[in-house]
């Protein structure tokens, strides 16, 4: 689990709460991955909806395996009709400057913006149409766009359940329950869609923490995706992680030492093909709860 150490002093003002009909399934997730990493309930959930406010630290490991306290603030552009962005635009306001791309109906990177400087200054690119006018390799592009399921609530009550938590901060739960109340849900639902939002990140970040400072990219969400010898070779030193791809496909062209060098894990997608020179053990240790995995 990501610990933003924000340190909730003992002189935070604090409350319990009760959240009813929040998942079940994803709440159990919730307290398994704070008990792995000794946080009582209140400080997971502390974490939790600081993490919601700051959504560029959920995807920190983009860059690099360990996530500092506090990260890099990013400059976020959001909301235009159309944005052309030269290397220029990215590296002028200094080599530390990352940004966030949102909404924006027509995002285009010019031809001079190669794929060194978009990793180092984009963060994130989310509900936005991009084009690229340079050779940005396939699987570079799809480590800076981040995509989300959309959320649906179970309508059985079995698969939900009413909690109770102590030492929330009471401020970070104001600002929640103002959210849902915005958003029309009750602080149930809002709950559970933030989870189903986050838990993805954590389990992502513990496929992360044997690999020390190596740059990661983080392909998620996608229906369908063909991965060639290509498309790993131009990655260089940075590794892979896929994450709840549908149907992520393998050529056969890959090798056994390109996969071992740039895949890091694969995790719950729900179908993975793969060619048979990859061995059967080094399979089951990459893909981890994945539904069905084939080697052809």
């Amino acid at each position: 689990m990501f610990v933003i150490k924000r340190e909730f002093d003992d002189s935070e003002d604090k409350k319990d709460i009760t959240l009813r009909g929040v998942n079940k399934e994803l709440y159990e997730r919730f307290t398994t991955h704070g008990k792995k990493h000794g946080l009582s309930t209140g400080d997971a959930l502390n974490n939790i909806l600081h993490l919601a406010d700051q959504p560029w630290r959920i995807h920190h490991f983009r860059r690099h395996a360990r996530m500092p306290r506090f990260g890099v603030t990013p400059e976020k552009i959001a909301d235009l009709e159309k944005l052309i962005v030269t290397k220029k635009d990215l590296t002028a306001a200094g080599e530390k400057t990352i940004y966030l791309f949102k909404n924006i109906k027509e995002l285009i990177f010019d031809k001079d913006v190669d794929a060194t400087t978009l990793v180092k200054h984009v963060k994130i690119i989310s509900g936005s149409i991009v084009k690229y006018l340079s050779d940005i390799p396939k699987l570079i592009q799809l480590g800076i766009i981040r995509r989300r399921k959309k959320y649906i609530h179970p309508s059985d009550k079995g698969q939900l359940k009413d909690i109770t938590i102590r030492n929330v901060s009471s401020k970070l739960y104001s600002n929640f329950v103002s959210k849902a109340k915005t958003e029309g849900k009750t602080t149930g639902e809002y709950f559970s869609q933030i989870l189903a939002n986050v838990l993805p990140a954590f389990e992502i970040s513990e496929s992360l923490s044997s690999i020390g400072e190596r740059e990661v990219l983080v392909v998620t969400l996608e229906e369908e995706l063909f991965i060639s010898k290509q498309d790993l070779e131009v990655l260089g030193d940075r590794g892979v992680i896929f994450y709840g791809i549908d149907k992520l496909e393998f050529a056969k062209d890959v090798n056994q030492e390109l996969f071992l060098k740039t895949i890091i894990k694969i995790i719950k997608c729900n179908i993975v093909i793969l060619p048979t020179n990859i061995p059967r053990l080094i399979v089951l240790s990459r893909a981890i709860g994945c539904k069905e995995t084939n080697l052809t």
